[in-house]
């Protein structure tokens, strides 16, 4: 599905009115309640809305989304600080399945995704120099940060092909044994894993090792592309509430908004917004370009924007003063979701020296989540 920025801007209305109706700071707040860390109600209503479908291919019945639609949800994600999975499975996962899945495996999982009833989640990080290996299909070693692991009910996993070398994707069911799930909450309340694989089955997704690392970058700079996009939907809402809160706080008398100091740093705070929705552009319209032109947007977009979102998260909770520290008030909850975006699928210097390195030689490097 090819789509303009007009009929993106209508799908981000129409997500935004659903989560305004369905998803509020306080019903966010009973969700973070949830021993799932999610919300399962919320999960089949974005299934039924065709969210879960936007990745899929249209001959399964998905949407084939392009990125300006995957990020016009994700900036409603970001807007509303939404807690489920979609980034993880109905992004990474799902890009990661239509990029490199047989038909005998897409057959397998496709209803599932579309339908809620299944979730991925994306393995790649590991813990110092002991990467996870496969020898006769069965996956051995450690992953940790596995964002919303602790809900997965597959798992895409990167590891060393023992008989050949080179890293490889191996699909994975925790269920059928041989891996030990450390579940904790991240910072900004959505759930991650540490995994322990002591020879758990694992099936090969890709069978060519060269498709599977064009593969992996594509969907990498994907992931970034649509994180740069929910950071997006959370600076505006800090832009918007902070205006708002000078308007109204009122110190000697007078409202706070009058002090010029105060007028010129609102002021940066809207220019860097405004700069972080030019760049998550580009990095969206940049996916379709060959991977070295790829990579040196997508990277220094993304290298910005973790500057730029920490820029406007520090400012907006230093203007609510006290009260931008609480659990009670939203500035917070966005504030620790930009934080954790920013160590997402690449930290800011890791796409940084990227985008130095693309813009040399025009070959890009390796990225982790």
């Amino acid at each position: 599905m090819n789509m303009d920025l007009e009929t993106a801007a209508m799908l981000r209305d129409s997500a935004a009115r659903y989560a305004a109706d369905n998803y509020g700071f306080l019903q966010r707040h009973a969700v973070l309640g949830e021993a799932t860390g999610y919300s399962a109600r919320a999960w089949r209503d974005y299934a039924d809305l065709g969210w879960l479908a936007l990745r899929l291919p249209e001959a399964h019945g998905g949407l084939d989304a392009d990125p300006l639609a995957v990020g016009a949800l994700m900036e409603v994600v970001g807007s509303r600080l939404l807690m489920e999975p979609v980034l993880a499975s109905a992004i990474v996962g799902t890009g990661l399945l239509v990029k490199l899945g047989s038909e005998a495996q897409q057959a397998a999982l496709f209803p599932g995704l579309a339908d809620g009833s299944l979730r991925l989640a994306f393995a790649d990080a590991e813990p110092g120099d002991s990467p996870c290996r496969v020898r006769g299909g069965r996956l051995s070693g450690r992953k940790i940060s596995v964002l919303h692991g602790d809900v997965a009910d597959h798992l895409i996993v990167s590891a060393l092909d023992g008989a050949h070398g080179g890293r490889r994707l191996y699909l994975v069911d925790p269920a059928a044994g041989e891996t030990e799930i450390t579940r904790y909450r991240l910072v900004d309340g959505r759930g991650a894993a540490n995994l322990h694989f002591a020879g758990a089955p694992a099936e090969l997704l890709g069978a060519d090792a060269a498709a599977v690392e064009a593969a992996l970058a594509e969907v990498l700079d994907e992931a970034a592309a649509a994180a740069c996009a929910e950071a997006l939907g959370a600076v505006r809402v800090l832009v918007a509430t902070t205006c708002d809160y000078l308007k109204i706080r009122k110190q000697f008398g007078r409202a706070i908004g009058t002090n010029q100091a105060l007028q010129h740093r609102a002021v940066d705070m809207f220019l860097l917004q405004e700069e972080v929705a030019a760049l998550t552009l580009a990095a969206q319209q940049a996916l379709c370009r060959p991977a070295a032109e790829r990579a040196r947007v997508v990277s220094g977009a993304k290298a910005y924007i973790c500057n730029a979102a920490r820029h406007v998260a520090n400012e907006a909770v230093q203007m609510h003063g006290g009260l931008g520290v609480t659990e009670e008030l939203d500035v917070s909850h966005y504030f620790r979701r930009l934080m954790v975006n920013a160590a997402l699928f690449g930290s800011r210097d890791e796409h940084f020296a990227r985008f130095v390195a693309a813009g040399r030689n025009g070959v890009a490097g390796g990225m982790h989540t």
